[in-house]
């Protein structure tokens, strides 16, 4: 058992668990995410692409191996920090008094003629020291315990990568990515999410009121904005949503993406006899007719003033379909069983699509405060390490035998430089 501790607590462990993280991490920068399977066989070949669907290399910080490697790596470093916390607690708690004044670490020593009671009341009123005993070995011995608690440090840094990772778990279980398709003067809330076949429904919906694109003056796009009102039960509020300037409303994030433009054929239709009705046919949004017939566009294609549209009609109730082509201004009919059916393209027109980008990441705030945290925990570490220094002055004669020393984790060149300090001071003094 002992073992295992010692195995899953070790620094090697930790150091081959960050090495599998970043060489992953390498791929999911490299590999374009979130595309279509035939996109990664066309661009890396057969081989490739199966080897990185099979390690869902499309969407690297979804995965399952990237999620385990992060689990690992979290309980890496509990069980190394409960492991090493007692280490550090009993350094918190150690009395810098019970040490050999003899045998003090870094230690120098001077000597100095010098009335005693003014050497000691220079050490504690200037140097700031503490005079902890009297008559130890003969002498005084003085104490200067300097950022003691930062003992801790390492452990609000370590803490802060727990809290990181617990982020970066929760982000990749529970949260999701996918895209919004909108059509201008339309709403929805259904978002197509990557890898996922199923959609998704947002709690609330958004429409586009108008796309705009933005040009410069040779013709090139300057920005996508989107005018969208967003709809939640009772309640609305327009908004507008700009590449770098999302929307976040309810824990989801909206980004805009890309755009896309589809046609609108207006058609015009009639039943046997009956009055001609306007309906409006896009590749998005097949039309019902008299909740029987379905007209679907399959294809469609414009030369100058040229358009047609090859769509196909199902009658629901009999199953059967027939396949045509729509040309404008020319009247096609279509016989389903018994009826009759007139349909006349009069015009096409063009929509913006708006794409959106809806990121949910319900992990985010542990990952930002740890990024804080972690700021705060490096500076404990860097800038406030525990010292501690000790002078201890022992009469001899006619003379002071003063012995100074220091301790520190790190830094022990300046640690040594400081004490020389000290010692020009009481020479100074003297």
């Amino acid at each position: 058992m002992n073992k295992l501790i010692n195995f899953i607590s070790s620094a090697r462990l930790a150091i081959a668990l960050f090495f599998i993280l970043a060489i992953f991490s390498i791929f999911g920068t490299i590999i374009p995410q979130w595309q279509p399977p035939h996109f990664y066989y066309m661009k890396f070949g057969q081989t490739i692409g199966n080897l990185i669907l099979f390690f869902h290399l499309d969407d690297a910080y979804h995965s399952w191996w990237y999620v385990a490697t992060l689990f690992f790596f979290l309980i890496n470093l509990i069980t190394c920090s409960l492991k090493r916390f007692p280490i550090s607690l009993k350094l918190f708690k150690k009395d810098p008094a019970e040490i050999d004044p003899e045998k003090l670490p870094n230690k120098i020593s001077i000597q100095l003629k010098k009335d005693p009671a003014r050497i000691v009341a220079f050490i504690c009123d200037r140097l700031g020291f503490q005079k902890i005993e009297e008559n130890k070995k003969g002498g005084y011995l003085f104490v200067k315990d300097k950022n003691r608690w930062g003992y801790f440090g390492v452990y609000v840094v370590h803490f802060s990568l727990v809290l990181i990772i617990l982020g970066g778990l929760i982000g990749a279980i529970w949260g999701f990515r996918g895209d919004l398709y909108l059509i201008e003067g339309d709403s929805s809330n259904q978002v197509i999410p990557f890898r996922e076949k199923e959609p998704l429904f947002l709690e609330f919906s958004v429409k586009l009121n108008k796309f705009i694109m933005e040009l410069y003056p040779n013709g090139m796009p300057k920005e996508y904005i989107s005018d969208v009102t967003i709809i939640d039960k009772n309640k609305s509020f327009n908004t507008l949503i700009k590449v770098n300037h999302p929307l976040r409303y309810k824990g989801i994030s909206l980004y805009q993406e890309s755009y896309d433009e589809i046609p609108q054929f207006i058609i015009n239709i009639k039943f046997n006899k009956n009055q001609k009705k306007e309906e409006v046919l896009t590749p998005m949004k097949p039309i019902t007719l008299k909740d029987r017939y379905i007209l679907v566009l399959e294809a469609y294609m414009k030369h100058r003033d040229f358009t047609v549209a090859k769509v196909r009609m199902i009658d629901e109730q009999t199953g059967e379909t027939q396949e045509f082509f729509l040309i404008e201004k020319k009247p096609s009919v279509v016989r389903l069983g018994k009826q009759k059916i007139v349909l006349n393209l009069v015009k096409t027109k063009t929509k913006y699509v708006s794409i959106l980008q809806v990121k949910k990441d319900p992990g985010i705030f542990l990952v930002y405060s740890g990024f804080i945290l972690m700021i705060l925990g490096l500076l404990v570490v860097y800038f406030f390490e525990p010292k501690t220094f000790w002078i201890f002055v022992k009469s001899e004669g006619e003379k002071l035998l003063i012995y100074l020393g220091a301790k520190a984790k790190r830094e022990k060149d300046t640690l040594v430089l400081k004490i020389k300090e000290l010692a020009e001071k009481l020479e100074q003094e003297a």
